[in-house]
């Protein structure tokens, strides 16, 4: 009787703690929780409304505690079982500190500076886990409002279209953002179980639907999903009974909750206030007498818990997905055209088209300039700046327009006595929010060129396209980043050749980042090298190169036309353009102690390089004309923000 008895007692024991213990998945994940003090201190404050540059400015009021949501987040995956550590707004200013993580948790984070945006937005594509649960990223922290003034943050700072609701993290979700909406009495459901996050849930719930019931009205985000993009609704606004966009909102249409894959990391959305359904019962420093109880107007607790938790699972376990972004635009000129005004002005005129053909969202200045033979600029030029292109072909609700594509109409006026000879029309697209001014923030990406050719006495001019280097042919593999980075004037070529296997030099790399960079060369810029002085060739050049951390002496001396070799290339490229990357794949020859590692590491996380079949890289290794253009071209794709 005693051994049955302490059986039975073993027995329980044994069931109580797997009741009770973490699950082994669970534990063995690093999950962060952010604690967003400036979300906080913005849900605390008030401001006035008014109009600015012509648009309604709506009230500040008191939001509840952003604080407690977060501490929810922190508290309910606690107790499920997760391995879970508070991370403050200074945290996500290190992308080395992020990676460290298997998923982030965002709790209603609605202030992040556009570099923090950033940070995240790479720790995703190199294969971290993140859940946005509502407002994530929308307003800038730099820029708070101050007391007694309007809060122009639902205007969007610095952003100038829906497109970019979320500004650099737009394309993470793979969506467009539509509205802020309000729905009363609401009911937030699945309506099928096909994704692992909902059937893990309904398995657990034992039952086919979640029920996610709330009687008050309150605001909801409403995206849309782009065509052919990775976000999957998983939970919908089902129903309601108040709306107040009606033509906008319909049952079952929009999702309130998405899973996404971007790069190779995942990501859960949420576009309601999830948190405000959850019960925690523990003792902690609640702000608001809130206690951590649910609100009393809604329901659905033990659903709201179940699904975070799989939600959670999802984006935090190891897997070999891969969604590669695509940044793709086509520029092209239609109707080229020019005269002779009645005022005395040769005038040119014609339509440009931009389309966005990849999966990044696209913003910039669309640029046409004339250029003579010393590559100054002609006449007046033509700039639009274009504050949204999306990434599908779907249309605005609006105005049925395809909101991937602008078909922009322009003339541009010259000297009715512009020589005769032969000039280039270069037309190219910006790419970088319109606020942004340093070299790393904004540059052209793909561009399209013509030659404008007046012959001597005429009235009329021939437009044609721009000849190509003759020894670069369709077939070869770097042929469309050569063209590209011609159109651009970032390529040269010498006496009409490109000389695409050529041994690329240090100071050819150094004047290509450069114009890439639009950077001029700095007449104030010194170099204290012991094999070149100032006035000899390339002496410029090189010293602005070695102000921006392009080139580096060695031993003492800049070796101008010796061999750019992989390594250094890295280096240049990461320094130039301020590349971010960070990914535990390590090439066999540039271990963690190899001066180039870091460098190195960043290309491979972008993308931007994938190293030799083998695992090695090569950093020794010399580099052609050829593949640094490839490298050069990939990095302004790879770059843009």
């Amino acid at each position: 009787m005693k051994k049955l008895f302490i059986s039975l007692l073993v027995a329980c024991s044994f069931m109580l703690i797997v009741l009770f213990a973490p699950t082994q998945a669970n534990a063995a994940q690093k999950i962060g929780v952010v604690f967003s003090e400036s979300s906080e201190k913005y849900a605390n404050t008030t401001h006035p409304g008014g109009t600015f540059n012509g648009q309604l400015v709506s009230e500040k009021v008191d939001y509840s505690s952003t604080y407690n949501k977060e501490l929810k987040a922190f508290l309910l995956y606690q107790q499920q079982g997760f391995q879970v550590e508070k991370i403050y707004e200074r945290d996500l200013n290190n992308l080395e500190n992020l990676s460290q993580y298997d998923a982030i948790v965002f709790a209603y984070t609605v202030m992040m500076n556009h570099q923090q945006r950033e940070n995240v937005k790479i720790y995703v594509r190199n294969g971290g886990g993140a859940i946005f649960a509502f407002q994530t990223a929308r307003n800038e922290s730099t820029k708070f409002p101050k007391p007694g003034q309007m809060d122009l943050s639902p205007l969007i700072y610095d952003v100038d279209s829906w497109v970019m609701e979320w500004d650099n993290l737009t394309e993470v979700f793979h969506s467009r953002f539509i509205d802020d909406t309000v729905l009363g009495n609401s009911t937030i459901s699945n309506i099928n179980t096909v994704h692992p996050i909902i059937q893990n849930t309904t398995k657990e719930l034992g039952k086919s639907k979640l029920n996610l019931t709330k009687t008050d009205r309150d605001w909801v985000e409403v995206m849309k999903p782009w065509q052919g993009g990775s976000a999957t609704p998983i939970l919908y606004f089902s129903d309601y009974n108040y709306t107040d966009k009606p033509k906008t909102m319909k049952k079952n249409e929009f999702g309130a909750a998405h899973a996404i894959e971007y790069g190779k990391g995942r990501v859960v959305q949420i576009g309601f206030k999830i948190y405000d359904y959850i019960n925690i019962d523990a003792k902690a420093d609640w702000q608001d007498n809130e206690n951590g109880a649910a609100y009393s107007t809604t329901n659905g607790d033990k659903d709201a818990q179940v699904f975070m938790k799989h939600a959670l699972n999802w984006v935090a376990e190891k897997h070999n997905g891969y969604v590669p972004r695509r940044y793709n635009l086509s520029l092209y000129s239609d109707g080229v055209q020019s005269y002779v005004a009645p005022s005395g002005k040769f005038v040119f005129y014609s339509t440009v088209t931009v389309k966005n053909n990849g999966n990044v969202p696209a913003r910039g200045t669309l640029k046409v300039e004339i250029l003579d033979a010393n590559d100054k600029v002609v006449g007046n030029g033509h700039e639009r700046y274009i504050p949204g292109l999306a990434a599908d072909s779907t249309t605005n609700n609006a105005d049925h327009k395809d909101i991937s594509t602008l078909a922009e109409k322009y003339q541009i006026s010259m000297p009715g006595n512009l020589a005769a000879g032969t000039y280039t029309i270069r037309t190219s697209f910006i790419e970088g929010r319109d606020d942004r001014k340093n070299a790393d923030e904004k540059f052209a990406t793909i561009a399209e060129i013509k030659t404008l050719t007046r012959a001597k006495g005429s009235n009329q001019a021939t437009i044609a396209s721009a000849p190509f280097f003759p020894d670069v042919t369709s077939s070869n593999g770097a042929y469309y980043d050569i063209k590209n980075l011609y159109a651009l004037g970032i390529v040269k070529g010498t006496n009409g050749n490109f000389n695409p296997q050529g041994t690329l030099t240090r100071l050819q790399a150094t004047e290509m980042i450069l114009r890439a960079l639009g950077i001029p060369v700095s007449n104030s810029a010194t170099l204290n090298a012991s094999d070149i002085k100032a006035g000899d060739y390339g002496y410029g050049v090189l010293a602005t190169g070695l102000r921006y951390g392009i080139i580096a002496l060695e031993n003492g001396k800049i070796n101008a036309h010796q061999p750019m070799t992989r390594g250094a290339m890295a280096r240049a490229l990461v320094n130039g353009f301020k590349l971010q990357g960070y990914t535990n794949n390590t090439f066999s020859d540039v271990p963690t102690s190899h001066a180039y590692y870091k460098d190195v590491q960043a290309l491979y996380a972008l993308g931007i390089t994938t190293g030799y079949a083998d695992n090695t890289f090569k950093p020794t290794g010399t580099v052609t004309r050829q593949n640094f253009a490839q490298f050069v071209n990939r990095t302004l794709y790879a770059n843009s923000k």
